[in-house]
């Protein structure tokens, strides 16, 4: 029969990342899982970050109509 694992350092691997949108607080939520490659241990980390912002249209056509270029 199986013992079990001896102490070892996790030696974690990428496992899986999730993008998706929050609408509650306005922002982008990145989910990345890590798992560690002896005993399976998964670990999660999660990042909030604002999406970039939209081009503004009117700021891009006053840029082409009056720059100085020819």
């Amino acid at each position: 029969m199986a013992e079990g694992l001896r102490p070892h350092y996790h030696q974690y691997y990428l496992y899986n990342i999730k993008n998706y949108y929050d609408k509650g607080k306005g922002c982008m939520i990145k989910n990345i899982a890590f798992r560690c490659m002896i005993c399976g241990k998964t670990y999660h980390e999660r990042y909030e970050y604002k999406p970039p912002p939209e081009k503004n249209v009117r700021l891009e056509k006053q840029k082409k109509k009056f720059s100085n270029r020819v």
